[in-house]
């Protein structure tokens, strides 16, 4: 597809982007990647990158009978997600959690189905560009240590138990959000870098781990976040940072990546969830503040480079 910035003819000066997904986003480091980019290459633009990721959450409502607390749902806080945020654009990235770790079902693919076009009614509804992400793949060969792959015909799977051909559901997941067309302003496909990535690497290096198999390493998230600039933005950065293999080496990707994560907590905590896990989060104009400080020290920082 066209990118998004290249069919609004640039980037807006001022743009509110709202992230909404599972633990992979909860964690941030790919956003924290595209911050860091924007800062380094495009300084004048003020982008601001809203993470509401929540880990475990779900686009479906479902939940396996082996997770900890029913999962939250992405629908159990999207309108105030969307009153409290203002977006510019939504992006929207469910799937790993909502197969349930289970071989394919018609039902539990109906419910994802449901679950991702009503969120997109939802942010077309308030005047939010809605821009939707493949899941991404599940690496068996990268999964555990603390559990075990299951077979298709066992009594039970969950996430600390997933079916062994698990990727196989979110193939099929992906598919179907490639379909989406003009439904939604935008479909961003992470699902094959990634499986293209993490296949080079293992020929490269045997006994690569790409992560845990559910969640990518922070060459992963690099990936993640190169696909969502070029696709978004038009933007193809040449080279991999530093701060992608080493990140406690880069002062300057540190600060950005504590700026990020404390107002992720505390927009997250701001909005509301349903995970009984709560994040250790600032008030939100505290949060706020503080960031103000931070970025002080981030614009030191890039203008001593």
């Amino acid at each position: 597809m066209s990118s998004l910035f290249q069919a609004d003819y640039g980037i807006s000066d001022r743009l509110t982007v709202l992230f909404l997904g599972d633990s992979i986003t909860d964690n941030g480091t790919y956003i924290a990647y595209m911050d860091a980019y924007f800062r380094q290459h495009l300084p004048e633009k003020e982008l601001q990158f809203i993470n509401l990721g929540v880990s475990s959450e779900t686009a479906s409502g479902l939940s396996e009978p082996g997770h900890p607390f029913p999962r939250p749902c992405v629908h159990d806080r999207l309108g105030n997600a969307l009153r409290e945020t203002k977006p510019d654009w939504v992006l929207i990235g469910y799937g790993m959690n909502d197969g349930i770790y289970h071989p394919f079902s018609e039902d539990r693919f109906a419910a994802y189905r449901k679950g991702v076009l009503d969120a997109i009614g939802q942010v077309k509804h308030v005047g939010a560009k809605a821009i939707v992400m493949t899941p991404p793949p599940f690496d068996a060969d990268s999964f555990g240590p603390n559990g075990a792959l299951r077979s298709a015909g066992a009594t039970s799977y969950d996430y600390a138990n997933p079916y062994a051909d698990y990727d196989d559901v979110l193939r099929h997941y992906s598919r179907w959000i490639l379909s989406l067309g003009d439904i939604v302003d935008g479909v961003v496909d992470i699902r094959t870098p990634l499986a293209r990535y993490t296949e080079h690497r293992k020929k490269e290096e045997p006994g690569y781990k790409s992560g845990d198999g559910i969640h990518p390493n922070a060459s992963g998230h690099w990936i993640l976040a190169r696909q969502l600039l070029q696709s978004l933005f038009g933007a193809t950065p040449e080279r991999t940072p530093e701060y992608v293999e080493r990140q406690r080496a880069s002062g300057f990707f540190t600060l950005v990546l504590e700026r990020h994560r404390l107002l992720s907590a505390a927009w997250k905590e701001h909005v509301g969830h349903t995970s009984p896990n709560k994040a250790a989060a600032l008030p939100l104009a505290e949060a706020l503040a503080q960031a103000r400080e931070i970025e002080l020290r981030i614009r030191k920082r890039l203008s001593e480079q």
